[in-house]
């Protein structure tokens, strides 16, 4: 399907020659990216993205893209998302977008990550300028910077990351006064179990505010996958947030519950919504997530 999707929208790409990545466009700046430079338009008015985090990243920025994808069996766009109002086009799940669609609308920069859709740059670099961010996830912060420099809007990057740093501290004070508890972050999906380490977004959020995980999620890597209830020890710490992914579709967790093993976990149990705190990946995501931990740990009990 995927291949089937490229030959065709690379043959109306051949047909209709809507953009080179050698066209010299006038007033244009050149924005180097993890594939290249593209020559941005400092106004751009059509703007695609790729993902859930650059659909995060350009709202937060003050801008609004015409179109994007949307995540895998959720099938619409996160509920956190400021979307009230605003006619957004959905190009499909975000492992296919739909190019052929992509390219009817006539973007003028496209916004996207190497990670998810390297393979797909030499083809919508010919669409419209694309500026792809190396990796996603634990860079959101270099993204937003990147992003918001495609976007001419790096003044308003900085107040955004100043603001969550500034809630960072606020949370951080509270958080010593409360002894400093371990956070645990599960996530649920219907096969497996994930504990997410210090190279993932919403690791990387905890690193950036100062709060400590069990010795079970500070590794390196990005996510320890667990499969057997026997593991239910790992999942363990003074506050334990657990988030489902599409729970309709199936929820490891829920099956867990019914085991003997979940009652040996002995931490604060939190549900948290999935939608910002996992597939959000942006500084609204951050804002959102900030918001649930500034109550959580106020609702902590001192030792």
């Amino acid at each position: 399907m995927v291949r089937t999707t490229i030959i065709l929208a690379l043959s109306l790409m051949l047909s209709t020659c809507l953009y080179s990545a050698d066209t010299v466009l006038s007033n244009c700046f050149p924005v180097s990216h993890s594939l290249g430079s593209s020559c941005v338009s400092p106004n751009p008015m059509r703007v695609v993205v790729l993902d859930t985090g650059e659909l995060d990243i350009a709202l937060a920025l003050g801008v609004t893209p015409i179109a994007a994808t949307t995540p895998y069996q959720v099938g619409n766009f996160p509920d956190y998302l400021p979307l009230e109002g605003i006619e957004l086009i959905s190009l499909g799940v975000v492992q296919e977008p739909d190019l052929e669609r992509l390219m009817t609308l006539k973007p003028d920069l496209i916004l996207g990550s190497r990670l998810r859709h390297g393979r797909l740059y030499p083809l919508l670099s010919s669409i419209a300028p694309t500026v792809f961010t190396d990796k996603v996830g634990a860079t959101w912060a270099d993204n937003v910077r990147l992003f918001a420099k495609a976007l001419n809007r790096e003044n308003t990057a900085e107040a955004l990351l100043n603001k969550i740093d500034h809630h960072c501290q606020q949370i951080l004070a509270e958080y010593e006064i409360k002894g400093r508890p371990e956070l645990s972050i599960v996530r649920s999906l219907q096969t497996h179990i994930r504990l997410y380490l210090p190279d993932s977004f919403i690791g990387s959020v905890m690193a950036r505010c100062g709060l400590q995980r069990p010795s079970s999620q500070s590794g390196p890597g990005f996510a320890r996958r667990l499969r057997s209830p026997e593991q239910i020890d790992l999942l363990d710490g003074d506050i334990v947030l657990l988030s489902e992914y599409s729970p309709k579709q199936g929820s490891l967790a829920r099956r867990w519950q019914r085991t003997p093993f979940w009652s040996r976990l002995e931490g604060h149990l939190y549900k948290i919504d999935d939608s910002y705190w996992m597939l959000g990946i942006g500084p609204l995501a951050v804002e959102h997530i900030l918001d649930d931990l500034e109550q959580i740990i106020h609702d902590y009990p001192i030792n």
